[in-house]
């Protein structure tokens, strides 16, 4: 059985390898005002997007204006030149500070500043092509008198179609840019404090998504009819949440790490992986067994506590922790997406308390019943036969989850589009078609979804399937798009991107009045289509 556990957390376990490369660097110094310019990556692949960094260093006494000067002022303008192959998707600027000067009140930057822009190539370049770029600065520099200054910084990256390897400078300055954006703004504290909230409840609600609730309630059912002893259960409780909060950080400096080569990737991306499926598979089936008391193994996890040393049962203790996110990993909350895409472009120092926050958010249900297991004794009846029936019942889901991986599997193996049984028309994501129509303003819905994604197959159960979500398509002709993620898809993973999002389900509607466009909830119902979106 050691070697059971062993072979989980080696499935946490990736070989990550990562060639150094610099990124791109110009720089240029106009009056007291220095320049430069930074890339993500030495080369610009066609299915990713492309960041570039520019830094102001101004020198001591001096200021220059921001993008919002205020009352008066002349503002510092970024423009580009020579990028009709490219898309200026995104810009950011540094927060600045407001200067008062004879009662007027102009915002401008000290010392250093940034700005970021977010390119997306054309898909269809090719290596032949090579990805010319120039930025025209403008900006006005003041101290005791005023100088206009300008730069032009010209540069060429070559196309590359393979992975990027992201360079370490390029880390540095991006980090240094986002604090930038967010640490002089109140307003941008009180989100960030808003979404460490929203992981931490999106976390909670984990533990009652499909994926886990039956093995987790058999487990507390356990707890609440074994002896109670205050410093073991404590202990206990401890080493779970030490369990959970390690899953969570393997899993998040994986996903950091992958990204940073230039990976697009996100929550539950190891399901894309067949490999990891089929380690899973047998995962569940052992616990189906074990629920059925065919097998019996020394794991405090499931059924009765089995008797072992105070030592193994806080061992055990960290390896449910360790195991229940395995098991959670198909689930995505509500909450919890909105959390998990925060961290797209955010630097490490927000990154990871958000997953400390979702991996707390998820441990509490489950230590607290072990903390307290006399509340859950107070609730439910006497132990009995109904607690070994209870196990057997719950055994069928997990028997189910088998199957449901198993088919996972195949899909994996034998990609096709989904039949369209309702005839509404459904179409295999094409981003060029989706920007058609929008153009058109002509009204589009996209289902961002996977065979491994349990949210996502019972909203397409409940609401995609019904009746009134396929009146609602007929009556404002809405076209469908179904974007895949059951394997590993870089277009879908750029889409998710741009839409904020690193994790499924997402549920996107233009309604045919122009490039703006809604995010549905994560758990569906017939009602946001015969009422949110009937307008």
């Amino acid at each position: 059985m050691k070697n059971f556990w062993i072979a989980i957390l080696v499935s946490f376990c990736f070989v990550l390898t990562a060639a150094s490369a610099e990124a791109l660097e110009a720089s240029v110094t106009e009056g007291p005002v220095k320049l430069e310019l930074f890339t993500q990556y030495e080369q610009v692949n066609p299915r990713k997007s492309l960041d570039v960094i520019i830094k102001f260093t101004i020198a001591e006494g001096w200021h220059i204006f921001s993008d919002n000067p205020g009352e008066i002022g002349l503002p510092t303008t970024v423009s580009w030149n020579k990028t009709a192959n490219y898309k200026l998707k995104k810009r950011r600027w540094s927060l600045g500070e407001d200067f008062i000067t004879d009662d007027i009140v102009q915002n401008g930057f000290k010392n250093t500043a940034y700005y970021m822009a977010k390119f997306r190539p054309d898909r269809k370049l090719t290596s032949a092509d090579t990805a010319a770029f120039e930025a025209e600065i403008n900006w006005l520099a003041c101290k005791e008198e005023c100088i206009p200054g300008k730069a032009v910084l010209p540069f060429e990256l070559p196309i590359k179609k393979d992975s990027l390897t992201q360079s370490p400078n390029w880390e540095r300055v991006s980090q240094a840019a986002e604090l930038s954006f967010v640490s002089m703004s109140l307003a941008q504290n009180i989100n960030f404090i808003l979404i460490l909230l929203m992981a931490f409840v999106g976390g909670i609600i984990l533990n009652f998504m499909p994926c886990i609730f039956p093995i987790l309630t058999i487990k507390v059912i356990s707890l609440a009819h074994n002896a109670y002893h205050k410093k073991v259960s404590r202990a206990k409780a401890g080493m779970y949440v030490l369990g959970v909060f390690s899953s969570f950080m393997v899993v998040a400096t994986i996903l950091y790490i992958l990204r940073l080569q230039g990976e697009e990737i996100g929550w539950g991306f190891q399901l894309q992986s067949p490999v990891f499926v089929g380690l899973m598979i047998v995962i569940f089936f052992v616990i189906s067994l074990m629920l059925l008391d065919i097998v019996n193994v020394n794991i405090a996890v499931f059924g009765r506590m089995a008797r072992v040393s105070v030592k193994g049962a806080l061992w055990n203790s960290y390896l449910t922790g360790l195991l229940s996110v395995l098991i959670a990993s198909p689930c995505t909350a509500p909450f919890m997406g909105i959390a998990i895409g925060y961290t797209l472009t955010a630097p490490i120092y927000i990154y990871y308390p958000i997953f400390i926050s979702l991996s707390l958010g998820y441990a509490l249900p489950f230590a607290l019943a072990e903390l307290f297991p006399k509340v859950i004794r107070g609730i439910l009846p006497k132990p009995g036969r109904w607690m070994d029936i209870l196990k057997k019942i719950f055994a069928i889901p997990v028997l189910l989850t088998c199957v449901w991986l198993g088919w996972i599997l195949y899909n994996q193996m034998h990609v096709r589009f989904e039949d369209d049984k309702q005839n509404l028309g459904w179409q295999e994501y094409d981003a060029v078609k989706v920007a058609k129509l929008v153009s058109e303003n002509k009204p589009v819905f996209i289902d961002f979804t996977a065979k491994w994604c349990v949210t996502c197959l019972v909203n397409k159960r409940i609401a995609l399937q019904s009746n009134d979500f396929a009146k609602f398509v007929k009556d404002k002709n809405v076209t469908l798009f179904r974007a895949d993620w059951t394997n590993k898809a870089a277009k879908i993973a750029s889409a998710l991107e741009f839409y904020g999002r690193n994790s499924i389900p997402l549920y996107v509607y233009y309604d045919g009045s122009g490039s703006e466009y809604t995010i549905l909830p994560q758990l569906l119902t017939p009602k946001v289509f015969t009422d949110q979106l009937k307008e």
